[in-house]
């Protein structure tokens, strides 16, 4: 066997794969059902190292800090068009040295929506959960996946 074949997937893997991956962007799409993947990559990039700074965090997303400015309005309190953001991030000052510095981390919402994400990830969510009851050979629920078997 090449070593190609052996890091193929099974088709079982793919599927699980795909069904995680599939319930983590449905939490995303539940708080907001426009929301860009550059807006979720920002989000998985504060919660993974919550307390950069803007410009630390636009260059670990490789995109320019006023993209990241715009992408943590939308996901803060207030978006560029000063309507109601997601609420998920805060900017913070610190208190000792730079008071133009500021420190992006997760608000209490945030906190429990990445919990929600991590959770899908684990594989709690509703296709994972299908594609398990299907392999289980248990019943299937349409209200679990929207109606997608």
């Amino acid at each position: 066997m090449s070593d190609h074949e052996s890091q193929e997937l099974s088709p079982l893997t793919r599927r699980q794969g795909a069904a995680l991956i599939f319930d983590a962007v449905s939490v995303f799409s539940r708080i907001h059902r426009r929301i860009s993947l550059s807006q979720i990559n920002t989000f998985l990039h504060v919660a993974t190292h919550e307390g950069l700074t803007v410009a630390q965090l636009a260059e670990l997303c490789g995109i320019s800090g006023a993209v990241m400015s715009r992408h943590l309005g939308d996901l803060g309190a207030y978006n560029r068009r000063r309507e109601p953001g997601l609420g998920l991030v805060a900017m913070v000052q610190q208190i000792h040295g730079d008071r133009r510095e500021r420190r992006v981390v997760l608000t209490d919402k945030g906190v429990a929506f990445a919990r929600q994400v991590a959770a899908a990830m684990r594989g709690g969510g509703p296709m994972a959960n299908s594609i398990r009851r299907r392999r289980n050979h248990e019943p299937w629920s349409p209200a679990e996946t929207g109606g997608t078997p």
